[in-house]
């Protein structure tokens, strides 16, 4: 077995990880491993948001055999993802354009104006973090691609939730890359429902409380022929594309550590009749600037030295263990021996490991993994990494 022990800061302690079942079913199992719901879900209903390839009014999958498949964001309605780029502000700091299933003009001229966050009064805490912001956001195609199991606009106005068949969740990564992926909610009663916020009319401008302190401001063109784009994030990398994936276990292997909706902070977004924007739904992530930049300094301090001791190393490589679970290594490295080291890196001794970590960690140092993507240089997509263990490397305690 190949393994690293680093020369830590003083006051390193390796916590360890939790042991896992190492008898997960492949992916390539799927098919016959139905979801189990947690009723038989009815196949009509109302929805905010339902898959494009279910006929009118069908809001199910309905394979005899529960097979469910992974389908594009796309096929839900228009998407985007975007960011603030910057700490958001009381006065409000504008969303810019990351990705989506159409251009940023595209997005804009849906909205009919621009999106901005900002902090509601009584924000102390969040304004004291000065966090950053991003969000992914859907609009179904209701006017272009009607559907009868479509909410009525006026029915928002009585609900507090609602159902929708997708929910997305977003996060920005450590390498600053931003990750996007969402989940189908059918046969998941605790899955299927989000909050409902009516846009509250502010001078000019429409603003929704979504939670933490913060506001979701949009502001309408004057006319349509002022919609501007949506300016683009500077530097931000490229999207990959969005899928949807089925409630199972076997979606987790396909996702480098995900999250699930229970946890996710999401709402449907409605406006008064007169504004003329439909409903949208909302998917925030917020970063403290201060844990950003102690994250990436600490993992950039680490590395620094990792790397001087190592003959071929990278940071930020996804690994698929034989189960199928993927995770993403902070730093990989091969020394004049030949010999792999594997470190992840947490921010804090309270950060805990995600549930992938829990599984694959322990996974690797007993049979290894493969090397996914593209890989780094001197770990190309594809490499094979022997049983390894998993370093935790945490800040010294202060």
């Amino acid at each position: 077995m190949s393994g690293y022990v680093p020369n830590p800061p003083k006051g390193y302690r390796n916590t360890g990880v939790e042991p896992v079942d190492l008898n997960a079913q492949h992916w390539a199992q799927y098919k016959d491993l139905p979801p189990a719901p947690d009723t038989k879900p009815d196949l009509k209903g109302c929805v905010f948001a339902k898959s494009c390839n279910l006929p009118d009014g069908e809001i199910n999958h309905s394979n005899p055999t529960g097979f469910v498949p992974v389908e594009k964001l796309t096929d839900y309605g228009l998407w985007a993802v975007l960011a603030t780029g910057a700490a958001i502000t009381a006065e409000g700091t504008s969303l810019q354009f990351v990705g989506g299933s159409a251009t940023g003009s595209a997005i804009a001229q849906r909205l009919g104006g621009s999106l901005a966050l900002g902090l509601l009064d009584g924000a102390g805490a969040m304004a004291a973090g000065a966090a950053v912001g991003t969000v992914a956001l859907l609009m179904p195609n209701t006017s272009i691609a009607p559907d009868s199991a479509f909410y009525k606009d006026e029915q928002y106005a009585t609900l507090e939730t609602g159902r929708t068949r997708v929910r997305v969740n977003v996060k920005t990564l450590p390498d600053g890359s931003v990750n996007a992926y969402g989940f189908y909610t059918g046969g998941k009663k605790d899955w299927e429902n989000v909050p409902v916020i009516k846009a509250q009319k502010n001078g000019e401008k429409f603003i929704a409380n979504i939670g933490n302190g913060i506001g979701l401001t949009w502001t309408p063109a004057a006319s349509p022929d002022g919609v501007l784009g949506i300016p683009a994030l500077a530097g931000a990398p490229q999207l990959p594309p969005v899928w949807v994936y089925p409630p199972t276990p076997q979606s987790d292997t396909l996702l480098a550590n995900p999250a699930h909706p229970p946890e996710f902070q999401d709402a449907i977004i409605w406006f008064p009749e007169d504004a003329g924007l439909e409903p949208i739904y909302i998917v925030l992530s917020t970063q403290l600037e201060k844990n950003k930049a102690a994250g990436a300094a600490f993992e950039d301090e680490a590395y620094s030295g990792f790397s001087e001791e190592m003959e071929e190393s990278g940071q930020q490589v996804t690994i698929k263990t034989q189960s199928g679970t993927r995770t993403r290594l902070d730093m990989i490295g091969r020394d004049a021996n030949g010999d792999i080291a594997c470190i992840e890196c947490k921010a804090s001794e309270t950060a805990p490991l995600t549930r992938n970590q829990k599984r694959a960690f322990p996974e690797i140092e007993q049979s290894g993994g493969r090397i996914m993507g593209k890989g780094k240089p001197g770990f190309p997509g594809g490499t094979q990494i022997p049983p390894t263990r998993v370093e935790i490397l945490r800040p010294p305690q202060k």
